[in-house]
């Protein structure tokens, strides 16, 4: 008891940054399934993971690599303070240019040629994201990473806020009430940065070189955006396809299983926001602190046992209906893919101190074609090989980055 209150004592603010952040998860992932609960439509939830996921894959392109420069560029320069000024002053005129882009899109879609039917809610999501990744970035170096949280929280209270309301009051339900706050976020932070910078502040916009801020950016993000966006394609590869390729019930099973292991990811990403300055900026270049990724490690299996309990719980109680071979099957290899995916990318993180993202690039393009075989050799279902895929991909891969981490004399200290 006593090492239980000593050990919250010593991490009182990552305790409460997780909490926070598990608040603000949890609203996130209670949308799509409040949706599914309260209006009993499958094909609609289905068609929400399609606009999460179509959105997973094209935001890693949107910031041309600010926000994975941001932590690298903090601790390589004599004036960190002045890096962040400017590197927000550039994010303000990435967004608007993003901002106008989606417009444009949405324009094009209703006016000339229609191409996506969700495009208001990709666009919007996509903007929404944006600024919310970079914006973690920002926060966190400026030691305030609870602020990120509430932009997140209040967009997604509100959303869920106009889902209950109609659902109580019996009224129609339409796929907008999701993303509203999302949509109105965008909007108001879009005419806060253009008031910014178009009235108050356009003398030290003009003095910023936008272009060389960008050209450094993307030469040490590009091998980061393809590794992202190769990840992101396997993990939202079944999703994306699920209206297509799937029942409606396995399109379900699919998009419930990885979203429950949100969860787990929720942990990860919890843990290393909270951590990131600590194990980006401090320490010496090729040591692994071994204290720190215990801690990691600790909370990591302790969020795979709770979505464990969580996933059967709820499809024992809600979709009972699926062979439990099959279910177990299922579920075990996506929250193993997810387990593997959270500690491959915690180790990521020492590939971008040294500045080495193109070996992130190299080892994502090995999980790609390795789950490209898998799902390609393998005579089974349609979502067994998607999940075995993912599973055995990231698995594969996982092992290779702990040799090459050994081959550059990396040690746990």
């Amino acid at each position: 008891m006593k090492r239980a209150v000593a050990l919250y004592k010593n991490n009182k603010k990552l305790f409460s940054f997780i909490g926070l952040s598990y608040f603000d998860k949890m609203v996130i992932f209670l949308l799509p399934l409040a949706v599914l609960a309260l209006f009993k439509d499958k094909t609609v939830y289905v068609s929400l993971e399609y606009i999460y996921s179509i959105v997973l894959i094209v935001v890693p392109f949107l910031d041309l690599g600010l926000g994975g420069y941001f932590y690298y560029a903090y601790r390589n320069n004599n004036n960190p303070r002045l890096v962040i000024i400017q590197l927000l002053k550039t994010f303000h005129l990435i967004f608007l240019s993003i901002f106008c882009i989606g417009v444009a899109l949405i324009a094009v879609h209703y006016l000339a040629y229609p191409f996506e039917e969700y495009i208001v809610y990709v666009v919007s999501r996509s903007i929404f994201v944006l600024a919310f990744t970079f914006l973690t970035a920002y926060y966190r170096l400026i030691n305030k990473p609870h602020k990120a949280l509430f932009i997140t929280i209040s967009s997604n209270v509100l959303s869920l806020t106009f889902l209950l309301f109609y659902f109580f009051f019996d009224s129609e339900f339409g796929l907008w009430l999701v993303f509203v706050g999302q949509i109105l976020f965008c909007i108001l932070y879009f005419l806060w940065i253009s008031k910014r910078v178009i009235f108050k502040r356009i003398r030290s916009y003009r003095s910023l070189n936008v272009i060389d801020m960008i050209r450094k950016s993307m030469l040490f993000s590009w091998p980061t955006i393809i590794q992202v966006f190769i990840l992101m394609y396997i993990a939202n590869y079944g999703k994306i396809n699920a209206l297509e390729k799937l029942s409606v019930d396995d399109g379900v099973l699919l998009s419930l299983t990885q979203r429950f292991s949100m969860l787990i990811q929720l942990t990860h990403v919890a843990i290393v926001g909270y951590l990131m300055k600590e194990l980006f900026v401090s320490g010496e270049l090729l040591v692994i602190k071994r204290k720190i990724f215990l801690k990691y490690l600790a909370l990591l299996f302790t969020s795979v046992f709770i979505v464990i309990f969580i996933i059967m719980g709820y499809l024992y109680f809600n979709e009972n209906d699926y062979d439990p071979k099959f279910l177990f099957q299922i579920i075990s290899l996506i929250i193993g893919y997810t387990f593997f995916w959270c500690i491959f990318s915690y180790f990521e993180i020492y590939y971008s101190r040294e500045n080495k993202n193109i070996i992130k690039m190299f080892l994502a393009i090995f999980n790609g074609i390795v789950f490209i075989i898998i799902f390609n050799i393998i005579k089974a279902g349609y979502l067994e090989r998607i999940t075995l895929s993912m599973f055995v991909s990231t698995m594969l891969t996982f092992l290779l980055s702990l040799i090459i981490l050994k081959k550059r004399n990396y040690k746990f200290v």
